[in-house]
């Protein structure tokens, strides 16, 4: 009766806190999609505005000096674009990893389907997006002007450049979405453990190269 009960219901987001292997397994007999991916591109939206919010625009790079009414309305322009892109490239992002991923896990012979791998991104992500959505709110209550996620190492260490983007991408709530994707491709994907946390491992790495030269690009823009 409790595995039919799992069987027939979907899948639910917050779930995905306190019971991520009961979703796993509800995910992997019924995957759900729409609702979940509207709720998450408006968490995306959300943190976009307040990232935009949180920017002080007066320090940027070739803004020192101009008038505020012009600052004013960039900021303006930035909060626009921050959460209409945010909008509308969370849904493709998550699009473009589940597809990633999927190839992947059909290379390694695994029976999941496309929709089980994009419900599993799409849950998997709510995790990161709620760090992402607590973070901004945090920036904007205490008015800093640092852009560093209070939940990573960097926070503590406030390093620059390349070491700032690594240590800000080991993050709280970023080595918990990668350790319930672990388990996902485990439950969802139906790999076996040392293949599905490879690929983790894989990611995760990857991850941490792509926010080093986010970090050393971020240092060239500011000489």
């Amino acid at each position: 009766m409790e595995q039919e009960t799992i069987q027939t219901k979907k899948p639910s987001l917050f779930g995905m806190i306190f019971q991520p292997g009961e979703q796993f397994e509800r995910m992997r007999e019924k995957p759900t999609i729409w609702i979940p991916l509207i709720i998450l591109s408006i968490l995306g939206a959300l943190v976009g505005v307040l990232a935009a919010l949180n920017v002080d625009y007066a320090t940027m790079p070739g803004m020192e000096g101009m008038p505020a009414d012009q600052i004013e309305i960039s900021k303006m322009f930035g909060i626009i674009f921050g959460g209409i892109g945010a909008l509308f490239g969370t849904p493709i992002g998550y699009l473009i990893v589940g597809g990633i991923l999927f190839g992947i896990t059909k290379i390694a012979k695994s029976p999941v389907t496309f929709k089980q791998m994009f419900s599993l991104i799409i849950f998997t992500s709510f995790i990161s997006a709620i760090g992402q959505l607590l973070n901004q709110l945090i920036i904007y209550a205490i008015g800093s002007d640092s852009m560093v996620m209070v939940t990573s190492l960097n926070s503590f260490v406030g390093a620059e450049g390349v070491m700032g983007g690594i240590l800000g991408a080991i993050e709280v709530f970023q080595i918990w979405y990668y350790i319930l994707l672990g388990i996902g491709l485990v439950k969802v994907a139906q790999l076996s453990k040392p293949a599905a946390y490879t690929i983790t491992i894989i990611f995760f790495v990857l991850g941490l190269i792509f926010a080093a030269a986010s970090g050393a690009l971020e240092g060239l823009a500011q000489f």
